[in-house]
């Protein structure tokens, strides 16, 4: 099952948004879901550049255990794949699940 989670807001300072990278990093090492992130917003350098080390732990577990690491932005981190809006909704339409998480519409 390919999971797909579109996380519109920074994990750094949201809540929402930091949940739902709980839950994908949660489910990443079952194998049974695939998740798969997109940030929807340029927050890769924030992410990046987080001191917080329950962000860092689950980065680094989604990078080997995910579907991918995505954004809809060219914030110029090396560890997500920029992706347009067209290669969003090929992502969408390959998902079982789409979950969005954030305040962007």
């Amino acid at each position: 099952m390919n999971a797909l989670f579109i996380i519109d807001d920074c994990p750094v300072k949201d809540r929402r948004a930091r949940e739902a990278l709980r839950i994908a990093a949660g489910i990443s090492p079952w194998g049974k879901v695939r998740p798969t992130i997109c940030f929807s917003r340029g927050i890769g350098q924030a992410l990046g550049q987080a001191d917080d080390p329950e962000i860092r732990r689950y980065l680094t577990l989604l990078r080997k255990t995910s579907g991918g690491l995505f954004t809809l932005t060219g914030d110029g981190s090396k560890w997500l794949k920029r992706i347009d809006k067209d290669g969003l909704a090929k992502l969408e339409n390959g998902a079982d699940s789409v979950l969005r998480f954030g305040s962007a519409t």
